[in-house]
């Protein structure tokens, strides 16, 4: 790597407030994610400006959702309305005024069910609506924040973590991922589908919070006795956060490659503009005066364009190799946590040492 992931942090966020809200993707259902893209939440790495969110998420509380419910409620509140009226009036012996409310009620009852008839499917059928069963799962959705990473702001209280720092880093270079033009252009379409970055700055995020809770249990175990064993646990727990260092690194590399790429998507653009712009001046020439040398000189210009083209070509293929270095993460992910579960016993039998 070309230099630490601190280096990098302090140049690319350091001086920013941590701000990100962002979903493990395995913690919800497919159809969680599709209602709340339809309402247009930003909750995943790849989404720029990421709006924080509250118990909002886990509502109904859209257009369709407000006609079929309000319209429903009301209509059931009006035609309850008439109706106790009318049964006091009929116990009461007053018959005319019964049937009078009866009536009243009827029609409202029936309105109601003829609104509810046209409004409902609406409702059922929209995108943006959860399910009872899925409503009840958004409240088990996992979120990676800062606090969750071992960040508390404040002057006097505040505190931070290299984790938190290094989450932070890879947020900041994921979104710069998505804003760059290779990444949404066409000559890409296959590429990007095969790199799940969401998922890839999620799982470092996870693997990351056990790292703080994990050292956190280590530091709370110090004492004249374990301070040995926690600083040989410690140093394991390194290992791992290296492990997540290395791979964020990784990603800003990958980032510095679509940089590249897009330079040269400019070039091709560029030289295609020029030579349609060339196309049209020969045209004129061939038309208004006689100039041997144009043709030639324009047929130099159409070689640059191909010769844009063909950068182009090797650079996706590096891009791709680099990618394939990108997703090679679950094998160091697998690495990391062997590192960590490999504390656990060892960990076990500082606490009993403690107790005894």
């Amino acid at each position: 790597m070309s230099q630490s992931w601190k280096s990098l942090w302090k140049s690319e966020c350091g001086k920013s407030i941590p701000i990100y809200r962002i979903l493990v993707p395995e913690s919800v259902n497919q159809d969680i994610m599709k209602a709340w893209n339809a309402r247009g939440y930003r909750y995943t790495a790849g989404a720029p400006n990421a709006i924080m969110l509250t118990g909002g998420m886990r509502r109904n509380f859209f257009r369709s959702s407000m006609l079929f419910k309000g319209g429903t409620g009301t209509g059931a509140a009006v035609t309850a309305g008439f109706a106790a009226p009318g049964g006091l009036a009929l116990v009461s012996g007053f018959a005319d005024a019964a049937l009078t409310f009866g009536a009243l009620g009827g029609v409202t009852a029936v309105g109601t069910g003829v609104f509810a008839a046209v409004t409902g499917p609406k409702y059922f059928r929209d995108p943006k609506r959860l399910s009872r069963k899925n409503r009840a799962q958004v409240g088990q959705a996992q979120w990676i924040t800062p606090a969750s990473l071992g960040f508390q702001p404040g002057r006097k209280e505040g505190r931070d973590t290299d984790e938190q720092r290094l989450f932070h880093l890879a947020v900041t270079i994921a979104r710069k991922i998505v804003r760059t033009r290779a990444w949404t252009h066409p000559i890409l379409r296959d590429h990007v589908s095969r790199v799940d970055l969401d998922h890839a700055v999620a799982s470092i995020g996870v693997r990351l919070a056990e790292l703080v809770r994990l050292r956190e249990e280590i530091e709370s175990i110090r004492d004249a006795g374990t301070a040995k064993s926690v600083e040989t646990y410690l140093s394991k727990l390194a290992v791992a956060f290296t492990s997540m260092a290395n791979r964020v690194l990784s990603m800003h590399e990958y980032y510095e490659r679509l940089i590249a790429l897009d330079e040269q998507l400019m070039l091709l653009h560029n030289s295609e503009r020029s030579r349609e712009l060339g196309d049209r001046v020969l045209d004129v020439l061939s038309r208004t005066a006689a100039d041997d040398s144009a043709d030639w000189q324009f047929r130099e210009l159409r070689i640059d364009a191909e010769s844009q083209s063909s950068i182009i070509s090797s650079l996706v293929a590096e891009l791709d190799e680099t990618a394939d270095d990108f997703d090679d993460f679950d094998t160091r992910l697998a690495a990391a946590q062997e590192s960590i579960d490999a504390l656990e016993p060892t960990h076990s039998a500082g606490e009993d040492r403690r107790a005894e």
